[in-house]
């Protein structure tokens, strides 16, 4: 009998040191890898917590940054060749992997833009188009708008705009002209009842891919001057400036409660101070960012800037990690590495209006 159980204790040490070799095996790790492809230095980098890979990909002073997110890979020096394509003073590269895809992005004059801005057609990169609808909603002009749901706002409710149906929202008795108080986490558009004044007990959860309208009353009365401060897994939490209260509504339960003040912080929820808690507000969380200088969009990877548009842009409306959604006058594009620049709506009222009017989901 104790050879036997030393048999099994000995299986059980075999088997427990097999499973934390392979834990540590499949572990990520953040880590950064300088190599060079031909005439190319590359500084590799993989960020574990957030997981994406960052290139930083250099030749004659000129540096093409790239983020891919992706899950960890157990191989390192992950790219393979580096494809270039010159057409006079332009220089337009391709970064190839066995493991990883990249877009194009070209350089002139030491300025870094996208491929879609080229005047070099040799490059083997085709972006996707969509069919464009060319149709008319409200006198609202849809094009090439895919498999996107678009709510917009029209003083009374919303049009739900997308592919195969339209409908009109309507929402509250008069003309609201500010919609100051909105939020949308994933494709839920939280609004309160602008048929209320000053406080308001009724909130409207509109279902941006359906169209789908619920309700959400709150026991206490919630101030106006009141900001939406982040979210926690089902969890939209709102700050009550008047009356220094924080509430949470759960979209998936469809309830509101008054809570404790706290943010979100690494993941967590921190219990702090109502002073605090303003402080601690954060407005973009994307890893890549996009800002306009001198009417010109730019992606923004780690202070290194790409052109993605030639024209004079207006405004940003939505940004992802993916994906910017941005105005032209009275016309709303889109950009991504997959579509290029893509026309989507246009609405003449977007010239003198365009504030928490356009809200787009999946």
């Amino acid at each position: 009998m104790k050879k036997k159980y030393k048999l099994i204790i000995f299986i059980l040490i075999l088997l427990g040191g097999f499973l934390i070799f392979l834990y540590f095996k499949n572990r990520s790790y953040d880590y950064e890898k300088e190599y060079s492809i031909n005439k190319y230095k590359i500084i590799e980098k993989y960020n574990r917590d957030n997981k994406y890979y960052t290139f930083y990909i250099t030749n004659n002073n000129v540096t093409f940054p790239y983020i891919i997110f992706n899950k960890y890979l157990k191989e390192k020096e992950l790219l393979q060749e580096i494809e270039e394509y010159k057409n006079g003073e332009e220089i337009c590269i391709i970064p190839k992997s066995n493991k990883l895809s990249f877009e194009p992005l070209c350089s002139k004059n030491n300025l870094i833009y996208t491929y879609n801005l080229s005047i070099n057609k040799e490059v083997p990169y085709n972006y996707k188009s969509n069919t464009n609808l060319d149709k008319s909603y409200k006198k609202i002009n849809i094009s090439s708008i895919g498999d996107k749901n678009f709510l917009l706002f029209n003083y009374k409710g919303f049009y739900w705009i997308n592919k195969n149906n339209n409908k009109n929202l309507s929402l509250f008795e008069k003309d609201v002209y500010n919609l100051n108080l909105v939020y949308q986490k994933d494709n839920i558009l939280i609004v309160p009842d602008y048929n209320q004044e000053y406080y308001f007990n009724l909130f409207y959860l509109i279902n941006i891919t359906t169209g789908d309208i619920k309700k959400i009353e709150s026991k206490n009365a919630i101030s106006f001057d009141s900001i939406f401060i982040g979210t926690f897994k089902d969890n939209v939490y709102i700050l009550d400036k008047r009356e220094e209260k924080e509430y949470a509504l759960n979209i998936k339960k469809n309830k509101i409660k008054e809570v404790d003040f706290q943010v979100v912080e690494n993941n967590k929820l921190v219990t702090k101070k109502y002073k605090d808690v303003l402080k601690s507000i954060k407005v973009d969380n994307n890893i890549i960012k996009y800002e306009i200088k001198d009417n010109i969009l730019y992606k923004v990877i780690n202070k290194l800037k790409i052109q993605i548009s030639n024209q004079k842009i207006t405004k940003i409306i939505k940004s992802t990690d993916n994906e910017v959604y941005y105005l032209v006058g009275e016309k709303l594009y889109m950009y991504d590495s997959i579509n290029g620049e893509v026309l989507l709506l246009s609405n003449f009222e977007w010239n003198f209006n365009n504030t928490n009017v356009i809200f787009i989901g999946s």
